[in-house]
């Protein structure tokens, strides 16, 4: 007698791993595995440090789905595709990379972009 109760609790020890494997496995789906529509982009890492007065520092990575030809960009301070051209001859401002009311500047060393606001507010962005 005491035997059968083993075995009908190990039996129902077993499914109800099982059970929560699959609740596990299915109600937390990877997001790497999420399919993209191309042309369009996500946001999947945003890092800030305010660490300085005055000044924040933020890090932002983006995964695209971009048609032959395009690869991921910048355009109105949202991730996007863009031309290829524009990042291989680093002519980041032809992305329109900043805000309605914003204007443009390549760095000098042409390694990023500022946008300028006529309050005086600057926002200048580096790739790497």
């Amino acid at each position: 007698m005491l035997a059968g109760w083993r075995e009908l609790s190990a039996g129902i020890g077993a499914t109800l791993c099982c059970l929560l494997f699959f609740w596990l496995l299915y109600s937390h789906p990877p997001k790497e595995g999420k399919e993209l529509e191309v042309g369009t982009c996500e946001i999947t890492a945003l890092n800030r440090d305010l660490s300085h007065p005055r000044r924040m520092i933020a890090r932002q990575t983006a995964r695209c789905a971009c048609k032959r030809g395009q690869v991921a960009g910048t355009t109105k301070a949202k991730p996007a595709c863009v031309d290829a051209q524009l990042i291989a001859s680093k002519q980041w401002c032809g992305m329109e990379p900043c805000d309605e009311g914003e204007q443009c500047t390549l760095l000098i060393n042409r390694s990023g972009w500022s946008c300028t606001r006529r309050l005086g507010r600057i926002k200048t962005v580096t790739v790497s």
